[in-house]
C-alpha cells in the first residue's frame, strides 16, 4: 500500500457519510483479508483507505466555513485506534480514539501546516451528556474548534438513570 499515501486526505462530502455496522463489517473482512493473503487480497488499496478515512473515522473536507469534520465510528470492543498524517489541505493530523464505556476520548495532534476548523462528533457510541475539549466542559455532542498543537476531547454518555 505504500503507493496509496497520498490518497490519506479527507475527502470533500457530507460531514458524517452514511455508514453503519455492516460497512464496518466489510471493512474488517478485506482488511483481513490483506493481513492474511497480502497485497494480491487488496485490488484497490486507495479506496480502501478512502474508505478507513471516510468511514471508520468519517473525515470529510470543504464543509461550510471551510471546516472539516470528524465523527469516528466507535467500534465495540476496541481499545484505541489511530489515523496519522491525515491530510486536511496543507494541515497533518494525527488522530487517536479511545472508547470507553462511559466516554470516547478523542487527542488530536496537528503534526504539519497552519490551524485547521474542525468539527467533531462520535458515532455508534450512545447519547452525549457533555463534551470537554482540553478539560473546558462544553453542553453540546459536538464541537466546533480551531485544532493547532494537541488537543484532548472527551464525549461523556449519557447514564440509563437520567
Amino acid at each position: 500500500m505504500r503507493g496509496a499515501a497520498s490518497a490519506v486526505r479527507a475527502e470533500a462530502g457530507e460531514a458524517t457519510p452514511e455508514w453503519d455496522g455492516s460497512d464496518l463489517e466489510h471493512l474488517l473482512i478485506t482488511g483481513r483479508a490483506f493481513e492474511r493473503v497480502g497485497p494480491g487480497a487488496l485490488p484497490d488499496p486507495a479506496g480502501f483507505l478512502r474508505e478507513v478515512v471516510s468511514g471508520l473515522f468519517g473525515a470529510a473536507a470543504d464543509l461550510d466555513g471551510g471546516r472539516f469534520a470528524l465523527s469516528p465510528w466507535l467500534v465495540t470492543g476496541w481499545k484505541r485506534m489511530t489515523l496519522r498524517r491525515l491530510r486536511l489541505h496543507r494541515t497533518l493530523l494525527d488522530v487517536e480514539v479511545r472508547p470507553r464505556v462511559e466516554w470516547a476520548t478523542v487527542r488530536l495532534e496537528v503534526t504539519f501546516g497552519p490551524p485547521v476548523p474542525l468539527l467533531l462528533s462520535v458515532r455508534n457510541g450512545g447519547r452525549i451528556s457533555r463534551v470537554t475539549v482540553d478539560e473546558i466542559v462544553l453542553d453540546s455532542e459536538q464541537v466546533v474548534f480551531t485544532a493547532s498543537g494537541e488537543h484532548e476531547v472527551m464525549f461523556f454518555y449519557q447514564g440509563d438513570a437520567a
